[in-house]
C-alpha cells in the first residue's frame, strides 16, 4: 500500500494574491478600529499600512539566516508592539488593564475572516486533493492563527489540516530546518511530502529537507521557472501532485 501523501502549501502568492490580500486586510482593520475607537476609516488606513509593512521588515531582520532565533517570543512581542504603535500614532490611550496583544490578535482574526484574495480554482484544487486522499497542510511564514482566519475568509479552511505557522514549531520559515520540523510534527518522512511554494529559495530548502516540490507561478511577475514541476494555475495542482506522488487517476 503506498504511503500517505502530504502536501504543504504556502499561503502568500501560492493560495492567495499577497498584495491584494494586504490591501483588504488594511481596509478591514481600519473599519474595525473606526467602529471601536472612532475616527474615519481613511484616517486609520495611512497609519496601518506602513506599520504593518515595517513589521515584515522586522521579521526579516530578526530571522533571515537565523530560523531558530525564537519566533514565538518575537511574534508575541511584535504583535503588542505594532498595536501600541498604531494607537500612539492616532493619539488614543489604551486602558492600562488592556491585554494589548490579545486585542491585536482579535482584531487581526476578525479582519482576516472578512478577506478573500484567493487565486482562481483554489477551492476546486483543494477539494480534489481531499477527494484524492491527500492531506493538505499549510507551510507559511504567517503564524497559525493568521492562516486559520485567512483560510476561513477564503472559504477553504475545511480542506486543510495543520496550519504551519512558524509558531507551531517555534522556527521561522528561513531554512531547511523549518521543513524538517513540520515533517517531524506530522510524523512523516520526507518521501511523503510535497511542498508547493512561489519562492524558489523556499523550494530549495524543502528539497534539502528531502521533500518533492512544485513551483507555483501564478502571477505575471512570478520568478522564472527553476524546478521541473511548475504550475501557472491552481487547477493544475492535483495533476502535478498525482504525478509526483505516483497516484493513479
Amino acid at each position: 500500500m503506498p504511503e500517505q501523501t502530504y502536501v504543504f502549501l504556502d499561503f502568500d502568492d501560492t493560495l492567495c494574491d499577497m498584495a491584494e490580500h494586504r490591501l483588504q486586510l488594511v481596509h478591514e482593520l481600519a473599519g474595525l478600529l473606526s467602529e471601536e475607537y472612532g475616527g474615519a476609516e481613511d484616517e486609520w488606513a495611512p497609519v496601518l499600512a506602513p506599520t504593518l509593512a515595517a513589521s515584515l521588515i522586522g521579521y526579516r531582520e530578526e530571522f533571515v539566516g537565523r530560523p531558530l532565533a525564537g519566533f514565538n517570543r518575537w511574534i508575541t512581542e511584535e504583535r503588542a508592539r505594532v498595536a501600541r504603535e498604531i494607537f500612539e500614532a492616532k493619539g488614543i490611550a489604551i486602558p492600562p488593564d488592556t491585554d494589548i496583544g490579545a486585542l491585536a490578535a482579535r482584531l487581526q482574526f476578525e479582519a482576516l475572516t472578512a478577506c478573500n484574495a484567493s487565486f482562481p480554482n483554489a477551492e476546486e484544487a483543494l477539494r480534489e486533493l481531499f477527494d484524492m486522499g491527500v492531506r493538505a497542510q499549510l507551510a507559511s511564514s504567517q503564524e497559525s492563527e493568521y492562516l486559520l482566519a485567512a483560510l476561513i475568509g477564503a472559504g477553504i479552511e475545511s480542506y486543510t489540516e495543520s496550519k504551519f505557522g512558524p509558531d507551531l514549531v517555534d522556527c521561522a520559515k528561513e531554512g531547511p530546518v523549518y521543513y524538517r520540523r513540520i515533517l517531524e510534527a506530522c510524523g512523516i518522512g520526507p518521501a511523503q511530502a510535497i511542498v508547493v511554494d512561489d519562492q524558489p529559495e523556499c523550494l530549495d530548502w524543502a528539497e534539502e529537507a528531502g521533500a518533492k516540490v512544485i513551483q507555483a507561478r501564478l502571477k505575471p511577475d512570478s520568478p522564472e521557472q527553476q524546478f521541473p514541476m511548475s504550475i501557472s494555475d491552481l487547477s493544475e495542482l492535483p495533476a502535478a501532485v498525482r504525478k509526483l506522488a505516483g497516484i493513479e487517476s
